[in-house]
């Protein structure tokens, strides 16, 4: 009884004795019955003066409005619980009465068993919906004060709650979205593949992780990249909805691929004395080779010219001057294949979805570093035939060479025979492992703790920069694979790593450039500001008509004599560029235009490579050989016009 003493009572009943005798019964209980309303207005003019735990409502009293009006103004400006008392009433006005959501229904006579009971469950229920509502509003108060979109759905997958920031990322105000499909108002892109985590969540009855994809929908109007994850809501084992948690991370991404860069060019400076060494090797046989195949033939032709006709002894002087022509070649290939390496590692690139061939990468990267290991160590490779890897080589390849380049510096130069780099890849499951072991000085396990931390290194100032592992660490987590290492004092480090394989394409390789069976001659136009560049070519297409200009506009001037059957352009000339130069083609002779090769020493900025990527012309890099220079004639000439 104790506990009823602290309820209060509100009793709106017209008839007196009637209100009386609940008055009487209730003080009785120990509730305290504090006041007898007889109409709407009273008992709202009594609630504001003191509000009750509990009123007991009956349906029909007087004035005008009913009980029924009564309790939906007691229930909306005092959130106090109603329970409602009655002799007879219509079912209209029970239905009215069901509306208001009353925590109790009472005939008269009222019993007081009855009575009790419905007060003590009024008063407990409605104090556990309060305490409900009020985690309620917590917990939405929570959800929209997060800096992370949140995104809820229900069982047919359709929005119940979204955010603030989920509506500033998707561009949809919540208040439109509810109700309709997720799928509607976002998906994600991920791997050139569009989907919908909210659904994958509730078809899958598991949590979707996705590392980084590009946001899609309908409000969606700036490219975005966000990391999400989407969960099942299960209560008891019963499945509810599903809940989504993303995120922008386009500034992030920005500024990774700005410490790539970095890094990049940070190697390259490492690299950059070894480098050297190794062009000056092959540019020093160009350069002797060179000389002495000028000097013989000089001497030859001077022979022919004084008349003495080529003899015997001549033969053996040709043969050496082509001998050395052919170290020239070699030489020459060897400088390309340097300056192509050095390329690929500093321009940056982005992730593709056809992934990376690993032993490509592989090469790569042990050509790029192989002179850091000259002095230090033996490079032991177990490469085991595997799948394309989720990355793109470039990036591929970034990893690759930093872990060789760390496995090279953690050797003192001078013991190569007894040092060893290991590099291993074998295929593990849905995934391809890397293994780049060495065995030098290993590393302390608090330094092994931090090797992973931005901007920490145990090198010298000035050598090194500290971002080098932790930005390998941020690519192979980006890809969705995991990247750890080990080390010992004195026994050296292995760093592992695993990546997930690459999704299988539709896109048809394409076919490289043969030889075409029926040689033609044709009419060349090469427009070139380098004149050894436009004396080589025309050379090389002396069995064509070649016509070698130094400008894109002499170049125009020429075309209105005569058609060409194939044109040669440099993309970047100073007066005009190559790219100018096929617009204007397009724009007036776009026959023409689709004659044109481009001739490109290197993609040096952005708008270049933008151009290559629209336009359906061949293209030849410089440095190029004989034979590619000329099967690629025979291509053009062999097409259809």
């Amino acid at each position: 009884m104790l506990r009823a003493k602290m309820h209060s009572v509100l009793i709106v009943e017209d008839e007196r004795i009637v209100a009386k005798d609940l008055q009487q019964t209730l003080a009785g209980m120990g509730y305290d019955a504090f006041a007898i309303a007889s109409s709407a207005d009273e008992a709202l003019a009594r609630a504001s003066a003191r509000c009750p735990d509990v009123v007991l409502m009956d349906i029909r009293i007087k004035g005008q409005r009913d009980g029924v009006e009564a309790a939906e103004i007691l229930r909306a400006q005092f959130d106090v619980p109603v329970v409602y008392l009655t002799a007879h009433a219509d079912d209209a006005t029970i239905e009215r009465a069901m509306l208001t959501g009353p925590y109790g229904y009472l005939l008269k006579p009222v019993k007081a068993a009855e009575l009790k009971s419905a007060i003590e469950v009024s008063v407990y229920r409605h104090a556990m919906e309060k305490r409900l509502r009020e985690r309620e509003k917590w917990f939405s108060t929570t959800l929209r004060s997060l800096s992370d979109a949140v995104m809820t759905v229900d069982l047919g997958g359709n929005v119940s709650f979204m955010n603030p920031i989920a509506e500033q990322l998707t561009g949809v105000q919540a208040a439109s979205a509810i109700g309709r499909p997720a799928r509607e108002i976002m998906q994600l892109v991920h791997a050139e593949h569009t989907f919908s985590p909210l659904d994958q969540a509730l078809a899958q009855g598991r949590t979707v992780h996705i590392p980084e994809a590009a946001l899609a929908g309908p409000g969606a109007s700036t490219p975005t990249v966000v990391s999400d994850s989407a969960a099942p809501v299960i209560d008891d084992g019963q499945l509810l909805g599903a809940v989504m948690v993303f995120r922008d991370i386009t500034e992030q991404k920005r500024l990774q691929t700005q410490l790539e860069l970095s890094d990049r060019l940070a190697s390259l400076g490492t690299m950059a004395a070894g480098v050297a060494h190794e062009v000056n090797n092959p540019l020093s046989v160009v350069v002797a080779n060179a000389s002495f195949v000028q000097d013989e033939l000089k001497a030859l032709l001077f022979e022919l010219e004084q008349g003495k006709g080529a003899g015997e002894a001549s033969v053996p002087r040709l043969r050496e001057a082509v001998a050395a022509q052919a170290q020239i070649q070699a030489a020459a290939s060897r400088i390309a294949r340097i300056a192509a390496d050095l390329k690929a590692f500093a321009e940056p690139t982005t992730v593709t979805a056809t992934g990376a061939d690993v032993a490509r990468a592989l090469d790569w990267a042990l050509r790029t570093t192989a002179h850091e290991f000259r002095h230090r160590a033996r490079v032991i490779t177990h490469l085991a035939r595997v799948p394309a890897v989720a990355l793109d080589e470039t990036r591929l390849g970034q990893v690759l060479v930093n872990l060789l380049i760390n496995a090279a510096h953690a050797i003192e130069p001078g013991d190569a025979e007894r040092n060893e780099v290991n590099v291993s890849v074998r295929t593990a499951g849905e995934r391809v492992g890397f293994e780049v072991s060495d065995t030098g000085s290993g590393m302390a396990p608090e330094v092994l703790k931090r090797v992973f931390e931005p901007f920490f290194t145990t090198k010298p100032v000035g050598v090194g920069t500290g971002l080098g592992l932790s930005i390998c660490h941020g690519i192979v987590a980006s890809a969705g694979g995991s990247l750890r290492a080990e080390s010992r004092i004195g026994r050296g480090s292995s760093f592992h790593f695993e990546l997930p394989l690459a999704k299988p394409t539709n896109i048809e390789p394409v076919a490289p450039l043969t030889e075409p069976a029926l040689q033609r001659r044709g009419r060349v136009l090469v427009v070139d500001d380098e004149a050894m560049v436009l004396s080589t070519i025309g050379r090389i297409l002396r069995e064509h008509d070649p016509v070698c200009v130094d400008s894109p506009k002499k170049a125009l001037e020429l075309m209105d004599q005569a058609p060409f059957d194939v044109i040669f352009t440099d993309l970047m000339m100073p007066d005009m560029t190559g790219m100018d130069f096929y617009e204007e083609l397009l724009r007036t002779r776009p026959e023409a235009a689709r004659r044109v090769i481009f001739l490109s020493g290197g993609v040096v900025n952005p708008r270049v490579k933008d151009f290559l990527a629209t336009v359906p012309n061949r293209r030849l890099e410089k440095p190029f050989r004989t034979e590619t220079l000329k099967s690629l004639v025979q291509q053009a000439l062999a097409s259809p016009r």
